[in-house]
């Protein structure tokens, strides 16, 4: 069981591409995360991040160089360890003025799947996805602050079933104030922002696809004018 945990882990660490795009002259923004910065579903075959994905609409807006290292089905725990030992991933973090982290919505997801469906999900079943989650995203911002004197822009969790209610608002609402604390805390320590997806996104549907949990491009625009504020 063992040897196929670090199997699956291996490829997962190996498979980290560099996605670029240049502004001659200008500040560097490295994108961590899931499938969420790097624009899943927003074009047909997904074989790289699209243009409409919120760091470039960053890069384009601010002019400042963007390497989108974003894996679609990344949970936190598998960033941590990334962060931490591909050489590839820390030599970008080391040459960045911004470092995007978006990630956890499958640590979630990964529940919910094993559960098959989001009813009769119990506290007791969320409880340790939530310490996990936050420890894991305590000790990325560590890693990264090692790495860089660049600043840290964090997100947290959107309702991706939004018609599923209190079901899921719940839990996020929950695993959201845990993060804020979080990053209450490590502001005293290095230079962090949190950007609230969850209000940004409550009310907007079309930010959503329709039967999926990606952003729209018009939800990723959303990001990214979440985000612009903390770029100079």
């Amino acid at each position: 069981m063992v040897y196929k945990v670090m199997i699956v882990f291996a490829l997962i660490v190996t498979s980290f591409q560099v996605h670029m795009s240049f502004a001659e002259g200008s500040k560097r923004l490295v994108a961590l995360g899931d499938s969420i910065p790097y624009g899943y579903n927003l074009s047909k075959d997904n074989h790289q991040p699209p243009k409409e994905a919120f760091p470039y609409l960053i890069g384009s807006e601010k002019r400042v160089e963007v390497t989108n290292l974003s894996i679609p089905g990344l949970t936190s725990e598998e960033l941590l360890q990334a962060v931490r030992s591909n050489e590839k991933v820390r030599s970008s973090i080391r040459e960045a003025d911004y470092v995007l982290v978006y990630i956890g919505g499958n640590d979630l997801l990964n529940l919910v799947k094993k559960n098959k469906g989001i009813d009769g999900i119990k506290v007791d079943e969320i409880a340790p996805v939530i310490r996990d989650f936050i420890y894991h995203m305590y000790s990325i911002i560590v890693e990264i602050d090692r790495l860089t004197d660049g600043k840290v822009l964090v997100y947290n969790l959107y309702n991706p079933y939004p018609a599923a209610g209190d079901k899921l608002n719940a839990p996020l609402y929950y695993i959201n104030q845990q993060y804020a604390s979080l990053i209450k805390l490590l502001k005293y320590f290095t230079p962090i922002q949190l950007i609230d997806v969850y209000q940004a996104y409550k009310g907007h549907p079309e930010y959503i696809i329709t039967g999926d949990v990606h952003p729209t491009k018009e939800g990723q625009k959303a990001l990214a004018d979440l985000t612009l504020p903390y770029i100079h």
